[in-house]
């Protein structure tokens, strides 16, 4: 993460508590944090906001991906205290950018300003396992199943 996509840190959420190892990779705190998990990570985010951070929210994968998910952010009072904008969002709430986000896009790609990594898995028959695979942490980048050559 940190080498090939160029990342200032990363860690993996298995290595430890989730709160401790984004306090080891953002040491001054955080302004703004993309959330697409929920749970932990969501928590130990918000407690590591700076004043006046903003959190945008895309997606629960701890809620769908656990018989028994976790429970969201708890107690917000850090939330309120920290003065932080919480808002969450969809692709389709954007879709009248797409064309526009679709240049600037391929113009990052060939700039190399982003790296683009996909993991392909052929065969529908592999799809279950590359699902599960995909929510174990096991890619990085897009994953995506090819049906046919």
């Amino acid at each position: 993460m940190t080498g090939k996509l160029g990342f200032d840190a990363a860690f993996d959420h298995h290595d430890g508590p989730i709160r401790d190892r984004l306090r080891e990779a953002a040491p001054r705190g955080i302004d703004v944090y993309f959330d697409n998990v929920g749970g932990e990570q969501l928590r130990a985010a918000i407690e590591l906001m700076n004043p006046h951070g903003r959190i945008a929210v895309c997606g629960a994968l701890n809620r769908q991906s656990k018989a028994d998910p976790d429970d969201g952010p708890g107690d917000v009072i850090s939330v309120l205290g920290k003065r932080l904008t919480i808002r969450g969002f969809t692709v389709r709430d954007h879709l009248d950018r797409a064309p526009e986000f679709g240049a600037q896009f391929r113009s990052w790609l060939r700039e190399g300003a982003i790296v683009y990594d996909e993991t392909v898995i052929d065969g529908l028959g592999n799809a279950p396992q590359a699902l599960l695979d995909l929510v174990n942490g096991a890619y990085i980048g897009k994953t995506v199943v090819r049906l046919g050559s």
